[in-house]
């Protein structure tokens, strides 16, 4: 399961170790409200009421849902629909929860489970449970009244469950250890005679039965004094047997097990995994007559074999006939994998059949093996396979025996088995693991170094126990050192401990592969950016497409990649390490080569298609197979998914000298970069490829890197505008030198922009005009009509509402006639302004309306923001208030989503009443 969403103490929605950023307090009660209603309708007046309060819903609350929903699906978008999904029902909207994804719904079904089980395995599982609390349930959502009443339902429900918790423990003989817990709880909670109860009798077993005959009068005077209620028959019996020393209070006497246990020992220092033991502990629960498998799979080191170990020894008592245990070798150094003949050799051997009578055909031995389990109730742990024929002749024929198996490939042939697939730690289960093993008291000194170690374990589990093994071990060493060795040398190098080794592990999974998924493994840790996909992969191996994919999904059955969304692939940063450490440098050279082509060809080719105005570039042969982009929306999605790889590319061209390909690769991310609103990282990028323009001494790519960062710097700030100005004089100078009358006026365009930041409509104009008159002499029909719209902006500013109407009115025909959408955006923004400027509220607000939908089709968040601001203020002036912040509203959301403070200040500054 990838999907978890916790209401059993602060709101998440996490995804694997990652927790969703769901937006500001709407959003979350939003969907606070659905989860506690999941699998139910929840109307819209429901969810009014829970946003705003009964009485205090502004006009037009209906449609602001809808707004909200929108943003929510967009940020649950990458969970799994079978898991997370929120649907559209004629009355309102019903969320779609999988059966382990709400940890409440875990925790009611769990806490279900119980009401049959044996003492013990209520226990384990109240214990599952109770641990999915992490404070109060729907605790940040007290003032919203159906949250309250869902929160106080679930409290009563927890409690409940500690009561029978409690019981259980004491019906499994358990006494002294539980005083000081049923102390503290009828403190709390003085009203519950059963706690009372509970609480006398484990001080009665403890050897105390003057104290417990004490708290029997301590607690009639409580439920008196606060409650008026006299003891309950209940508690006035347990009064009586404690005075009559009655023996049914006695511990009850454990029977002495005489089978067979292999299990090894469990772990002491066991942390994290709830939701997982859970699972396994509940796995007596067959369906119907099927045998009851459950297979752990992982990569190396993210602690199968111990969950399994651990979960097998609390199911000890429900398998008494045999606790068998059988390493297979599927990844072991020093032994070949045990074949199913020697296996059920052992297995037999282990229930006590004579070496005679043990089958020599394969066949024969498995019936034997099923023949002798169906009678019995038999826990086996088979642990390290290497495959999934490995282990079919080891299974049990009934559900009477349970199964639990471990690998590091996914056994997806396994038909019987019900699989479950570890990932790393979260952060707070690590930093749990890791201070088992080094001490509380060593950990709670350097809080901050604990969680960077944690990090640069990538919060896998036997990484973790090396790191907190080496600590333990050099009491001169602090925490900070630990941390600044992982950091400043090879983590893998660091993480080694006697006979234990990451390195070592992942060497096993490594050489347990053919030679092509070697060769892509490797080469997957020459890839610059943090994931990649099947084109991306092809183009670093050198192979076509399918080839790629089928490798990949090779190495995630082999759990050395990992595959968090369907078709994005990645290396655990441990992983990735090793695989670079095992790659060839000549094979490094040519694949780092190959993934940076693509990126920069691919880039480019979703570039023209955001913006063909723009002039090519001659990017020359690519060295593999770009992707083809069909359409500006495939080109957006590409870079939304692919941008942290295009930056990494930039960065890896860098590092290797590759300077052509850097100050184009600033280039074709350049569309993107000002769609988004992703300013600072096109600073980042323009900068570097200024820098490898000037080592180039390519004056004309100097030039056209100085516009872009005039163009970027000029809406941030005051300071920031002088460092604009800064550039664009460098690049009407360049232009200049070279004879570039393209370039001087794309700069002359910009200085206008510019101007516009600084109010300065005077200067604006006449560099706009500079520009038209460039444009026009070139015969750049597109860039001149642009122009002409930016010229009709200017009068609007300077009032020349008439003349500005004509130059935007000319612009939009224009631009219609080219099919220039882009154009027809802004000429239908600047004349929303202009109409709003005169007091044509209706017509800027239909203009606006026009614009938004230009922008909303060419998904251009930036120049959305702007539009709705615009927005926003043109409800003002009508008095429309409650319109004016929702526009407002979304216009900061957009800026912030964008990392644009200082455009989301100026607008957030108008929502606060003056």
């Amino acid at each position: 399961m990838d999907a978890l969403v916790r209401v059993l103490g602060p709101l998440e929605v996490r995804t694997g170790d990652d927790v969703l950023d769901l937006g500001g307090t709407r959003i979350r009660t939003l969907l606070a409200v659905l989860v506690a209603n999941a699998g139910r309708v929840t109307t819209v007046a429901t969810l009014v009421g829970a946003l705003w309060g009964e009485d205090d819903a502004p006009p037009g609350a209906h449609r602001s849902v809808r707004t909200y929903v929108s943003r929510l699906r967009q940020a649950l978008s990458g969970l799994p629909a079978d898991e997370l999904s929120l649907v559209t029902h004629p009355a309102g909207y019903v969320l779609r929860a999988g059966p382990d994804v709400v940890d409440a719904v875990r925790f009611e079904r769990l806490v279900a489970s119980v009401r049959t089980a044996e003492p013990a395995q209520a226990v384990e599982r109240l214990t599952v449970a109770l641990g999915l609390w992490r404070g109060d349930a729907y605790g940040e959502f007290a003032d919203v009244a159906p949250l309250r009443a869902e929160a106080a339902r679930l409290h009563g429900m927890r409690l409940r469950a500690v009561e029978d918790r409690v019981e259980a423990e004491l019906a499994t003989g358990e006494g002294a250890a539980l005083v000081e817990e049923l102390s503290a709880l009828t403190e709390r909670h003085p009203g519950h005679d059963r706690l009372w109860g509970h609480l006398m009798v484990a001080l009665y077993r403890a050897g105390r039965q003057a104290d417990a005959l004490e708290v029997f009068v301590r607690a009639r005077g409580v439920l008196a004094e606060r409650f008026g209620l006299d003891p309950s028959p209940r508690l006035v019996e347990v009064h009586r047997q404690v005075l009559a020393n009655d023996p049914a209070l006695a511990s009850p006497v454990r029977p002495v097990s005489v089978v067979r246990n292999d299990l090894p020992r469990d772990i002491a220092d066991f942390a994290g995994r709830g939701a997982d033991l859970a699972r396994l502990v509940s796995a007596d629960e067959p369906l119907g007559t099927a045998m009851v498998i459950e297979a752990l799979d992982g990569m190396a080191g993210v602690g199968k074999t111990t969950l399994a170990v651990h979960a097998a020894h609390r199911l000890v008592d429900r398998y008494p006939d045999a606790q068998l245990f059988v390493d297979l070798h599927g990844h072991t150094p020093s032994a070949a994998p045990v074949a199913p003949l020697a296996a059920l050799d052992m297995l037999l051997r282990a229930l006590g059949v004579p070496g005679e009578e043990i089958p020599n055909d394969l066949d024969a031995r498995a019936a034997r093996w099923r023949a002798e389990l169906a009678a019995r109730r038999v826990l086996v742990l088979l642990d390290n396979a290497a495959d999934a024929a490995q282990v079919r002749p080891l299974l049990p024929g009934t559900a009477r025996s349970l199964t639990l198996i471990t690998s590091r490939r996914r056994l997806v042939d396994l038909e019987t088995a019900r699989t479950i697939s570890l990932d790393v730690l979260p952060v707070a289960d690590a930093v749990a693991l890791f201070t088992l093993v080094v001490g509380a008291d060593r950990a709670a000194r350097e809080p901050e170094a604990v969680l960077e170690v944690v990090e640069r374990c990538g919060y896998l589990p036997l990484a973790i126990r090396i790191a907190g093994a080496r600590l333990r071990s050099r009491p001169a060493w602090t925490m900070r050192h630990l941390a600044d060795r992982l950091r400043q040398a090879s983590p893998l190098a660091e993480l080694s401990a006697g006979d234990r080794s990451v390195a070592a592990a992942f060497a096993l999974s490594y050489q347990h592969l053919d030679e092509a998924r070697r060769r892509m493994f490797r080469l997957l840790g020459v890839h610059p950016g943090p994931d990649v996909d099947a084109p991306a992969a092809a183009a670093l191996a050198d192979v076509d497409v399918a080839e790629a994919e089928r490798l990949l999904e090779h190495l995630v059955d082999d759990h050395l990649v990992q595959q968090r969304t369907a078709g994005r692939y990645r290396l655990h940063d441990l992983v990735r390490l090793h695989a670079r450490a095992v790659a060839g440098e000549e094979e490094v050279s040519a694949a780092l080569r190959r993934a940076v082509d693509f990126y920069l060809h691919t880039a480019y080719r979703g570039s023209r298609l955001l913006d063909q105005q723009h002039p090519p570039v001659d990017l020359g042969t690519p060295s593999c197979v770009p992707l083809a982009l069909p359409d500006d929306a495939a080109a957006m999605a590409w870079f939304d998914a692919n941008h942290p790889n295009v930056l990494a590319a930039r960065v890896a061209a860098e590092e290797a000298g590759w300077d052509v390909a850097v100050w184009q690769l600033a280039w074709t991310l350049d569309n993107f970069h000002y769609r988004r609103g992703h300013i600072h990282a096109n600073i980042a990028s323009w900068s570097a490829g200024l820098a490898a323009a000037e080592r180039l001494g390519d004056v004309a790519a100097q030039a056209r890197a100085h516009r872009r960062l005039g163009l970027v710097y000029a809406p941030l700030g005051e300071a920031e505008q002088e460092t604009a100005l800064h550039h664009l004089g460098w690049s009407l100078t360049l232009s200049e030198k070279i004879g570039d009358a393209l370039g001087q006026a794309g700069v002359h365009f910009v200085l206008a922009l510019a101007m516009t930041h600084r109010d300065d409509y005077r200067q604006a104009l006449t560099h706009m005009t500079s520009a038209r008159n460039l444009y026009r002499d070139l015969g750049d029909s597109k860039w001149e009509v642009r122009a002409l719209s930016m010229i009709g902006a200017c009068h609007t500013r300077l009032g020349d509402h008439e003349q500005a109407r004509d130059y935007c009115e000319s612009a939009l025909e224009l631009c219609r006639r080219q099919e220039d959408v882009y154009g027809q955006a802004d000429s239908l923004d600047n004349l929303g302004g202009i109409a709003a400027a005169t007091g044509r509220h209706a017509d800027a607000l239909d203009l606006y309306d026009q614009a938004l939908a230009l922008w909303c089709d060419l998904d251009n968040t930036y120049r959305r923001a702007g539009t709705l601001a615009s927005v926003g203020d043109v409800h003002r002036d009508l008095g429309n208030h409650d319109e004016a912040r929702h526009a407002w509203q979304q216009a900061v959301d957009l800026y912030r989503e964008q990392n644009l403070e200082t455009a989301a200040s100026r607008v957030a500054d108008r929502l606060v009443p003056h």
